[in-house]
């Protein structure tokens, strides 16, 4: 079994690291019954033979499923609320509250089935269909959805027919104007008006960004970095920075320099995805062994060939390396802007 400790980090960046205690959750065990290994917590387990419930037990007579602490057979057996009921309407029975209901004839509102034809649930609240099968919910109220429209919980009448829109509270015309921060704006650039704040914009030849009306200097390729465009077939943004993607990645919010040819990122860190793991956070150099792969189990690595990755294992803490600490983003000469 191959450990996750500090030893294992590479020399790239084994100078940068520092150790602290971290509680985790994950644990490697050795894959004991083979391809029929399972994890109950951190301890492996038959499948064939065995059956995870609060603990390692034995299978009984098609009894597989668990249900809090109960063994039930989930064939003809349905768990609700840690209790086992048959399933008397077959493939349709569903829970509800802490009972059972029939979910293709029936609703569940509030924990009590009702009848699906007569009734809708509307916040939690039976409400009966007024309006047959047209009836909507607005809130805990029910309304006509053909010739009516919900607006924040208010029912408003569809003025513009099929073209009624809500701004707010109110109705609004989406074919002539727009809704702009609860504002109704005129669209004074037809078909290509479109919405920057409060502000109206052609977003054909104008980008929104953070607010602010930018003209696309660079057409089809223009993007936002904060309130500016840059150029995305050659920048990218970090944490509101642009930075040259064939010299630098942004690792965590924070720009770094592009130093090896296989760049990766690992929290802040950067490494060389050919030569070494990331896990959660930790850098593990790849063993050195022909044929063998090798995975992350949360902080971990392990040979799922004849190890098992278990989480839940109760009372794991262990020695894990801490990355260093994010230093001031790099900027790079070049005009982005």
């Amino acid at each position: 079994m191959f450990s996750c400790n500090w030893c294992l980090l590479c020399p790239e960046v084994l100078a940068s690291v520092s150790i602290a205690r971290r509680r985790r959750n994950y644990c490697v065990r050795a894959r004991t019954f083979g391809s029929r290994s399972r994890c109950c917590y951190d301890k492996v387990y038959n499948i064939t033979a065995s059956v995870c419930c609060q603990g390692i037990r034995p299978r009984e007579d098609g009894n597989t499923g668990c249900c809090g602490s109960l063994l039930y057979n989930p064939t003809v057996q349905i768990c609700c609320k840690e209790d086992v009921y048959y399933r008397i309407f077959g493939r349709y029975t569903g829970c509800c509250g802490y009972g059972i209901y029939k979910y293709n004839s029936q609703i569940c509102c509030g924990g009590r089935p009702y009848d699906r034809e007569d009734y809708v649930c509307c916040s939690g609240q039976p409400r009966r269909r007024r309006f047959g099968r047209y009836t909507g919910c607005c809130g805990d109220t029910t309304y006509d959805y053909r010739t009516q429209i919900c607006c924040r919980g208010i029912v408003r009448p569809r003025k513009f027919d099929r073209y009624t829109g809500c701004c707010g509270t109110e109705v609004y015309d989406y074919r002539d104007t727009l809704c702009c921060n609860q504002t109704v704006q005129d669209r004074i650039h037809g078909r290509n008006s479109s919405c920057c704040g409060s502000d109206v914009y052609n977003y054909q030849t104008h980008r929104c960004c953070k607010y602010a009306v930018v003209e696309k200097r660079y057409g089809i390729y223009s993007s936002c970095c904060s309130d500016y465009v840059i150029d995305r077939r050659y920048f990218s943004c970090c944490n509101n920075q642009p930075y040259r993607r064939s010299t630098k990645i942004c690792c965590g919010g924070t720009i770094r320099d592009r130093i090896f040819r296989n760049s990766r990122c690992c929290g802040t860190a950067v490494y060389d995805y050919k030569k070494s793991l990331c896990c959660n956070g930790v850098l593990h150099c790849r063993p050195q062994i022909s044929s063998t792969s090798f995975r992350c189990c949360g902080s971990y690595i392990y040979m799922p060939s004849t190890q098992i990755c278990c989480y839940d294992c109760p009372g794991v803490a262990s020695l894990l390396p801490v990355l260093p600490v994010a230093r001031p983003p790099v900027h790079d000469d070049e005009e982005a802007h």
